[in-house]
């Protein structure tokens, strides 16, 4: 019984803590302690929703200790991750990660052709995610964010070229009633006429319907609207309503919680992607899938296959070895 007192009484202390942490933290927004405080409320928080919300689960699928990837099919998949095309003369904005020239998108997609990779769909992928089917060595999925414009006009010619598949993740808001005339130094979104007519290389999945902007305050950064959930249930219905109802999404600026990775599942959502690095293997998180970053200068060849790259490098007497 003194046992359960003390253990009731320190809980007690740390939520008063933690509250007091809280309110110094709202009342000085910009100080490093309170955003620290702050943080640590939003992991009360977080942990308080899991016990509240007992069928959430970020558990795999598949047993994967029993699980045995068959001999000669793909460990691991990557999922590339690009959003603008520009032709180079077009290009202003060199350091922009979010921009890849068209003559390097072209290279990239040759040398996939070239080294005989397989494109696959959202569906498969998932399929590989939770062990119910096996896929070839060499399976990529090619995905572009935002849904401009100059991906059905600059990228679709190419990947309709080598026969490939790509995922296309888009604004609802930002899609045009009617295509516009290109030009290659302006920003403009896709059309509806023009989803329609990429259908046979696309699959057009949903990147919020107008989430895709910051503007929500947690502890004292601005971020993304997309984590505050109030607005989450009626950006999904928008999006639903355009015809964009696929379970497929990836989040604004990769930014995600808890919370709206919950909302997210119960609206029928069963696979996201953020923008951290990495590749996607049997019995990962279908919620929180990783992808690569492809821009202008990216060493397509490298980003694949970062362990050749470093032996690569290693001195002449490690490789020996």
């Amino acid at each position: 019984m003194k046992r359960w007192k003390k253990i009731i009484l320190a809980a007690l202390a740390l939520l008063t803590c933690t509250v007091t942490m809280y309110a110094y933290a709202v009342t000085h927004p910009t100080n490093a302690l309170s955003h620290k405080a702050c943080t640590s409320w939003d992991m009360v928080k977080r942990k308080a929703f899991l016990m509240s919300h007992s069928d959430y689960s970020s558990k795999p699928v598949l047993d994967l200790a029993t699980f045995q990837i068959k001999q000669g099919t793909a460990t691991e998949v990557p999922v590339l991750m690009y959003h603008y095309i520009e032709p180079k003369v077009n290009n202003r904005e060199t350091g922009n990660k979010s921009i890849i020239n068209l003559e390097d998108f072209e290279e990239n997609m040759k040398y996939l052709h070239e080294e005989g990779y397989h494109t696959i769909t959202l569906e498969q992928l998932e399929q590989y995610v939770n062990g119910q089917i096996p896929l070839p060595r060499k399976s990529i999925v090619i995905t572009f964010d935002d849904g401009y414009q100059n991906n059905y006009t600059l990228a679709y010619p190419v990947l309709k070229k080598y026969n490939f598949h790509a995922s296309l993740f888009v604004i609802g808001s930002k899609i045009q009633d009617q295509p516009s005339d290109f030009d290659p130094a302006k920003k403009s979104f896709i059309s509806k006429q023009e989803m329609q007519a990429a259908k046979d290389v696309f699959e057009f999945n949903s990147h919020t319907y107008n989430l895709h902007h910051k503007g929500f305050m947690r502890c004292g950064d601005n971020v993304p609207v997309g984590l505050d959930t109030s607005l989450l249930n009626d950006d999904i219905k928008l999006m639903k309503d355009i015809g964009i109802d696929t379970p497929y999404l990836a989040y604004p600026f990769g930014y995600t919680s808890t919370q709206m990775i919950y909302q997210l599942q119960q609206n029928g959502y069963r696979m996201a992607f953020s923008v951290r690095s990495g590749f996607v293997r049997p019995g990962d998180n279908p919620m929180k899938l990783p992808r690569l970053t492809v821009t202008t200068g990216t060493d397509l060849a490298a980003l694949l296959h970062p362990e050749t790259e470093q032996q690569d490098t290693l001195p002449v007497e490690e490789i020996s070895h």
